[in-house]
């Protein structure tokens, strides 16, 4: 199953709530049903993840689900008191290890009776349970399953309250939409001053301010005829920037000094009564049950940007976010934890885990800093009961005047001033939170120093020294980057990293690889693009090539939000001392990641094959609509100038056509000279009315200078397919790869791919499940559609060597008889590529299947491989791979087109009169 986000996660278990929330029958007749389902709402398939149902009988019965050193489950009927299964629940866990396959105590118990769940941590708290809650609750308490979507995710067990968090925002977002649409003041002093209230109102409800004096002076100020908020508020925050006792009298006498550069300018913005009346709203909910994470995400989408007019547009689920901080953070740590043996080690490793630092180096409003600090401060409670465990263990005295883990140790970058002023807010309300939670630490007043966080360029400044990088750099692509920060910017990028234009979280990653130090790791969120062709190159082919070893990784995630982009999530250790223990790549564990984010050796790289070279081309690209014709026009030009009327192919009519034939035409002039195109004199007319005014205005000289041409016309193509009379057409983005013979008077646009070849053994390779799988690794994707590239796709893919002519014949016949099928049977039910191929996906149309799966054996028979693999993607992908480093390393002769020919006799079909779709 695909790996979902938490939004996903979250939108599926409230579909698994409304099955489940009137079911009042018994345990057994529905149990596996329900267990099957909750795992499907992750992401996940049960038997995949190696659970069982009824197994592993102990003292107390068979468990109702037992995943091996992760899980068990016990299920009661709906109503019965969950703590009837404890005796069981206890006897299950304790006999769930069986040193003979050496298999640990499942680390997580669930009680359930469909209707409420528990989840224990035996292990760890074998007398409370992490988290309770009912199911009607489980859609917001989704991250505390999370071991249901991979044993390699940590669960997340706090309270949400998202309603309330994005109710206790929206109030706020209305005042400050307010005053700015009025202009009470400069907007960075209107950010300041919103910043200042989020935090008092939060403060008085966790008892940080005795009192409530905000709330009191609100009260006033709406009892006044003529309220003065400027002069009331003002000196409030004033007060709270000031040392001593004077002054604090009234209502003004529980508060405190509170620094933290929050107050150091005390804005005194002027409110109207409505405002204050949005202030008296917020002020009315209980800020102690804010989540930082959610608010801060909420207020930067407000005051970060007016556009963003959805709340919530920027929230990160917890899900993902720990996608990163579980394996760059809590992994390691809790692995080093479990494994100190004395007191006296224990006690170095939390003074070592107390200086630990970790950088976001595109902070935003500080979810992940956040998220980061909350489970250091988790894990520094168990690396202190560690202490006293093993203090107690040999006799001695818990040791006393133990460190705390640091505020000022997180540390973030940003170039928008307001989202460092969130994310420093966030973290100082989740530094008194986690005081609740884990204990006294640092002071929460005077507010902490988080100078740390600032606001700049990260890519133009000095990263400050840090032990881990943990982030969400900024989503902008590489074509967009010029119009979004001009062109003296495109130009430093280039000089300063030496790789070119490319999406811009490349250069966070490689920026991030470089700043660490040897056994440091990072965790990213980037682009897909990070492990696609030019973007790979740049960046995590840079991180393998110089000591980085991929731990963990989502080769492809919807990341929710209006960004609309699927992502990529790479963990990464810098020249480990040791190979890591394990790899997770996509929530499974694997033996190793490459760069291009598949299972494999990470040094594997595919190599561009000089063999390969003049046969793929991307279409042409017109870069004017006047080289478009109406059918009435382009049947009166064919009839004197046809040489120059042709019809136009692109993506569409490959995969819609019935025939798979071109829908329209263009004038295509190719690379004559203006003398010879002067020849046509009608359509060079049209070309001149239409398209060189438009020439004219273009900012790239050679468009102006031939601008009877098209912006590219390929002429590689044009010279590789002179001597051919049909040329072979491919989709260039899209669900699947679709070939198509087309005749060479077609023009095929570059929505397309051209293959310069027209005999049936070619065809056959290109149509094979080997070039398929080839072409999803090496290509790039656009929203999860493969979008081909010849450069990467093709010039690395390595073509097979037959041992005799019998094999090239039988893949020739092969791909004759598929691709003649194929064309009956889309006449025949009067429809495109793809509806047929996605009813074949659904049992139909057996004889086509049975046919590609021919041509699949018969292709991999050319290279010598066994029919068993003809259809197994990772295998397949896995012996291309080693074929190209065998070519490229000149282990093996390469020429794969010196027996084809182009044009053999029993190998080719002379073209007709081109298709033209109507």
């Amino acid at each position: 199953m695909a790996v979902r986000s938490g939004a996903e996660i979250q939108h599926a278990l409230s579909r698994f709530v409304a099955k489940w929330r009137t079911y009042q029958g018994s345990e057994r007749a529905e149990a596996q049903t329900f267990l099957n389902e909750l795992y499907a709402a992750y992401g996940s398939d049960r038997t995949e993840a190696g659970a069982k149902f009824e197994h592993f009988a102990s003292s107390a019965g068979f468990m109702d689900l037992h995943q091996p050193g992760v899980l068990i489950v016990e299920m009661k009927k709906p109503g019965r008191d969950l703590e009837e299964a404890a005796d069981q629940r206890r006897r299950y866990w304790q006999e769930s290890s069986d040193p003979a396959s050496d298999t640990p105590a499942a680390r997580w118990v669930i009680a359930c009776n469909f209707h409420e769940f528990e989840i224990w941590e035996p292990g760890r708290f074998p007398n409370h349970p992490r988290a309770r809650f009912t199911l009607d609750e489980l859609p917001d308490h989704y991250d505390a399953l999370l071991f249901l979507q991979s044993e390699s995710i940590e669960p997340v067990f706090s309270e949400h309250r998202r309603e309330l968090t994005t109710d206790a925002a929206r109030h706020i977002a209305d005042l400050y939409r307010s005053m700015a649409d009025r202009g009470a003041a400069p907007l960075d002093e209107i950010q300041r001053f919103t910043m200042q209230l989020v935090w008092t109102l939060f403060a008085e409800d966790l008892g940080m301010l005795d009192g409530y004096p905000l709330q009191q002076l609100v009260e006033r100020l709406l009892r006044e005829d003529d309220p003065d908020s400027a002069r009331d508020l003002g000196y409030l925050f004033r007060l709270l920037n000031q040392k001593g006792d004077q002054n604090r009298r009234g209502i003004y006498a529980g508060t405190r000094y509170v620094n933290g550069e929050l107050f150091a300018k005390s804005d005194a913005v002027y409110l109207t009564r409505d405002e204050l009346l949005h202030l008296k709203r917020a002020s009315e909910f209980d800020w102690r049950q804010v989540n930082p994470t959610i608010f801060g995400s909420l207020l930067e989408g407000v005051l970060g940007d007016e556009q963003r007019a959805s709340l919530g547009a920027h929230y990160t689920h917890e899900a993902d976010i720990m996608k990163i901080v579980t394996p760059t953070i809590v992994r390691p740590w809790r692995e080093r934890i479990e494994a100190v043996a004395t007191s006296a080690d224990a006690r170095e490793l939390l003074d070592e885990l107390c200086r630990f630092r970790v950088l976001d180096p595109a902070c935003g409003c500080g979810n992940f800093l956040y998220v980061a600090y909350r489970e250091l401060r988790g894990l520094e409670a168990e690396l202190k009961a560690r202490v006293a465990s093993l203090a107690a263990r040999d006799g001695l005295a818990a040791p006393k005047d133990l460190p705390y883990y640091p505020l000022a140790n997180v540390q973030g970058i940003d170039i928008e001033q307001v989202a460092v002023q969130i994310a420093r807010v966030v973290l100082w309300m989740g530094h008194r939170q986690m005081v609740d939670r884990y204990g006294e630490a640092e002071p929460v007043l005077p507010l902490q120093d988080l100078s740390a966080i600032r606001a700049a360029d990260a890519l133009r400044v000095d990263w400050p020294e840090t032990d881990a990088i943990i982030g969400n750099p900024p989503f902008l692509g590489s074509q967009l980057i010029r119009e979004n920060l001009g062109d003296e910017y495109i130009d430093w990028l280039s000089k300063r990293f030496g790789v070119g234009v490319r999406d811009l979280a490349v250069y966070w990653f490689r920026l991030a690889h470089d700043h660490l130090g040897s056994g440091q790791r990072a965790g990213l969120v980037g682009t897909n693009s990070i492990s696609q062709n030019r973007g790979r190159e740049a960046s995590l082919t840079h991180i393998s090539a110089t000591g980085g070893v991929i731990t963990d990784a989502v080769s492809s995630q919807k990341w929710p939000g209006e960004a609309k982009v699927h992502v990529s999530i790479v963990n990464w250790v810098k020249t480990p001392a040791t190979r890591p223990a394990r790899y997770f790549l996509n929530d499974v564990e694997v033996e190793s990641i490459t760069p291009s984010l598949r299972e494999g050796r990470s040094g594997t790289v595919a190599h561009p094959l000089a063999g390969n070279s003049d046969r793929a081309f991307i279409g042409v690209s017109l870069h004017a609509g006047g080289f478009r014709l109406t059918a009435d026009e382009a049947a009166g030009l064919r009839a004197t100038e046809k040489a120059v009327v042709r019809p136009l192919l692109d993506g569409r009519d490959i995969t819609q056509s019935t025939r798979q034939a071109p829908s329209r035409f263009v004038i295509d002039f190719q690379l004559r000279t203006l003398e010879d195109a002067a020849r046509f004199p009608q359509t060079l007319g049209i070309v001149r009315e239409r398209v060189k005014p438009e020439r004219e205005r273009n900012n790239r000289p050679l468009y102006r200078a031939y601008w009877w041409r098209h912006g590219e016309p390929r002429p590689g193509m044009v010279e590789s397919l002179r001597t051919l009379t049909r040329q072979i057409a491919a989709t260039r983005t899209g669900k699947r790869l679709f070939m198509s013979w087309q005749s060479t008077e077609i023009t095929v646009s570059d929505a397309a791919v051209v293959f310069a070849f027209d005999d049936d053994y070619s065809i056959g390779v290109l149509m094979s499940k080997a070039h398929d799988a080839w072409a999803w690794a090496q290509s790039s994707t656009l929203k999860g559609d493969l979008r081909y590239t010849p450069t990467t796709a093709f010039m690395t893919f390595p073509w097979p060597d037959p041992v005799s002519g019998a094999q090239r014949a039988e893949v020739a016949e092969a791909s004759r008889a598929l691709y003649a099928r194929r064309s009956e049977l889309c006449i025949e039910h009067d429809m495109g590529l793809t509806k047929l191929y996605n009813l074949m996906d659904e049992g139909a149309f057996r004889d086509l299947a049975a046919l590609h799966q021919r041509l699949d054996e018969a292709v991999v028979a050319a290279y010598g491989w066994p029919k068993s693999i003809a259809q197994d993607a990772d295998a397949l992908v896995s012996r291309l791979t080693e074929r190209n480093r065998e070519i490229a390393e000149g282990e093996r002769p390469y020429a794969p087109f010196a027996k084809a020919g182009t044009s053999g006799a029993s190998d080719s079909v002379p073209a007709s009169e081109p298709d033209i779709a109507h």
